[in-house]
């Protein structure tokens, strides 16, 4: 179907927090070809379904998708069990793409990985597979692939329990990357490490009083120093951020407290990435998606019906319910019937069931179906069906929930 699809881009892969960058529309082969002025070369990702279909792609560079079917999407998956967060690598047409680069980088350094990680990981001994990590790298020459296979590089180092040497090896001296993959997944592996220990461990006692103590920005920047050891004051500092924003996500350190060191950063750092880094951070922080207005939007679904926020005007509250039409749905259907009979209809259900109707929905509810792109999915922040979102009468939303804890809506 000539259907739009959104492509968005990370505004940093630590925060991962969504930026659109375009809506599209794809071709009835199933193509999809634009052309987006980045500022760099970077991961970007398209949602269908319940996947995250991801691709590289570079500044002023035209490429075309081929985007799978729903069944090639299932095998796709079942393949790639690995991937987190269900991310499925997307096909590029053209060649020596970056994106084919890194495809075939992957694959090859895998293999040479899954073979060899036993002996790297019992007997440290990284430098013995040198000759073959250099060989890899010569499968791209971008500068964006360069960095990439450095820091895969650098992983073999990780795996070999050379861990002290990675930060002045590696990354005190170089540019900072919001954007490079292998760079960011190896730098929070280090520094999830260091969040661990920073608020607990008796040797980190004193420099992390020092912490809690610090007022200025001069204080934060003997932190960071303390943390990553290295004379690089602009990647102490990077890593700095690292440390709280794991720290703060693994509930280790107070989000308060983080989020006032941030400040003194995004307000303070001479180093413009540490910066946009920091005030990421801090936005991401205060838009907990909870107490926030549902989310703006007008479609026709395909059963006809016309949707918008309109819906949740109304006197009473509204749990709005999503169903994947790939599986059952009868028990939570009644699951959530019985929770309104039993409070005597205190509150609406609306419900947006993907591609095909509900039979069995009761005939005081409102049902919308919607396909599985739709926007309204997107806009929920959905990650598995079923999913319910509980709105107050103000239009906010106060909780959000999947089947197994709708009880969390009753309470």
């Amino acid at each position: 179907k000539n259907v739009p699809l959104r492509i968005y881009a990370y505004k940093n892969l630590l925060t991962r927090s969504p930026q659109l960058i375009t809506e599209k529309k794809v071709s009835e082969n199933g193509e999809i070809t634009f052309n987006i002025p980045l500022s760099e070369a970077q991961l970007l990702y398209i949602p269908i379904y319940s996947f995250k279909l991801i691709f590289y792609a570079e500044p002023n560079k035209e490429i075309t998708l081929q985007l799978p079917n729903f069944s090639k999407l299932k095998e796709a998956f079942t393949e790639l069990k690995s991937y987190s967060k269900r991310e499925i690598p997307l096909f590029v047409k053209e060649n020596n793409s970056l994106n084919q680069t890194i495809t075939n980088y992957d694959k090859a350094y895998n293999a040479f990985l899954k073979a060899n990680f036993h002996s790297i990981y019992n007997k440290g001994n990284a430098e013995k597979y040198d000759t073959k990590i250099q060989e890899l790298k010569k499968l791209g020459n971008s500068p964006y692939f360069k960095t990439y296979a450095t820091y895969k590089e650098a992983y073999v180092s990780y795996v070999a329990g050379l861990r002290n040497e990675l930060l002045p090896t590696f990354f005190a001296g170089k540019s900072l990357q919001l954007h490079n993959t292998a760079y960011v997944s190896l730098l929070r592996k280090l520094a999830k490490e260091v969040a661990t220990e920073f608020p607990r461990a008796p040797s980190y006692r004193r420099l992390y009083n020092s912490f809690l103590n610090a007022k200025s920005y001069d204080g934060l920047g003997k932190i960071g120093k303390g943390l990553a050891k290295t004379s690089d004051k602009k990647f102490n500092e990077h890593f700095l951020i690292y440390v709280l924003y794991l720290g703060k996500e693994r509930r280790l350190i107070s989000q308060k407290i983080v989020l006032q060191k941030l400040q003194l950063i995004a307000q303070q750092s001479p180093y413009k990435r540490n910066k946009q880094l920091a005030k990421s951070i801090i936005v991401q922080s205060k838009g907990n998606f909870k107490g926030k207005n549902a989310p703006k939007f007008s479609q026709k679904a395909s059963n006809g019906k016309t949707y918008s926020e309109d819906i949740f005007k109304s006197e009473k509250p509204t749990i709005v319910a999503f169903f994947d039409s790939a599986v059952s749905n009868d028990e939570s259907i009644s699951t959530l019937e019985d929770l309104q009979k039993k409070h005597k209809n205190v509150f609406n259900v609306v419900v947006f069931s993907c591609e095909k109707e509900q039979p069995q929905i009761p005939e005081n509810w409102t049902q919308f179906v919607v396909p599985y792109y739709s926007y309204i999915l997107t806009d929920y922040r959905l990650g598995r069906f079923p999913y319910y979102v509980l709105v107050e009468k103000n239009g906010k939303i106060s909780t959000q929930t999947w089947q197994q804890y709708l009880i969390s809506l009753e309470e």
